[in-house]
């Protein structure tokens, strides 16, 4: 399945990684996936290659069991993760959190106080898949507002989901930035990421600009 062009690429795209990279793109890992869960057998990851780490978080969300078991799959997963790819891939296949919401949030609070700088990320963009909505709307404001980021990637991960805030509910999102001063860096990256999204019409992105 090796692509060496597209290596190259991912290899300037990922950043700072532990993992070889061999450039093997996502469908067909995903499909290896689907393949892995069909056979239903035990499967020992080693980790060694960014794919096959990759490919064992996908294994991870797909995998089928009883949340609390999946909850101790994910637990041992974390510290797996060294950057911002595997992250987000992991992060948007794991849709039964969405079932858990409640269950799994107090797990959500602790890896935000984690002072892995990936563990945090994780957290940030578990809550921008999983959490905008009308029930954990203020606590996701209150996060913003308090969270102490510990790396690049976990303000990039704060200002996305200031962005998504504003792309679901703008009216709110835009009274909250008024009467709270946040980071810097979270406002602007994140407005401009706001300014990119369809979601958003012409005034609302003329209201943005003047921010």
């Amino acid at each position: 399945m090796k692509d060496e062009e597209y290596r190259d690429f991912h290899l300037r795209i990922v950043g700072d990684t532990k993992y070889e990279i061999i450039g093997i793109r996502l469908p067909k890992i995903r499909q290896l996936t689907k393949q892995l869960l069909k056979e239903k057998q035990d499967i020992v990851f080693e980790d060694h290659y960014y794919e096959e780490v990759l490919l064992h978080g996908l294994f991870i969300a797909g995998y089928k069991c009883p949340f609390d078991e999946k909850i101790t799959m994910i637990e041992r997963y974390l510290p797996l993760i060294d950057n911002w790819a595997i992250c987000d891939s992991f992060v948007s296949s794991l849709k039964e959190i969405r079932k858990h919401s409640d269950e799994y949030y107090p797990f959500i609070l602790k890896y935000l106080d984690s002072e892995e700088e990936f563990i945090q990320r994780y957290a940030l963009v578990v809550l921008l898949n999983h959490y905008i909505n009308d029930s954990y709307l203020n606590e996701l404001y209150r996060i913003i507002r308090e969270e102490k980021y510990n790396g690049y990637y976990s303000l990039m991960a704060g200002a996305w989901l200031l962005s998504y805030l504003f792309m679901f509910y703008f009216d709110e999102t835009l009274i909250f930035v008024k009467e709270n001063t946040l980071d810097d860096f979270i406002m602007k990256k994140g407005i401009r990421k706001a300014l990119d999204s369809y979601r958003l019409n012409l005034k609302q992105k003329e209201i943005l600009r003047s921010l």
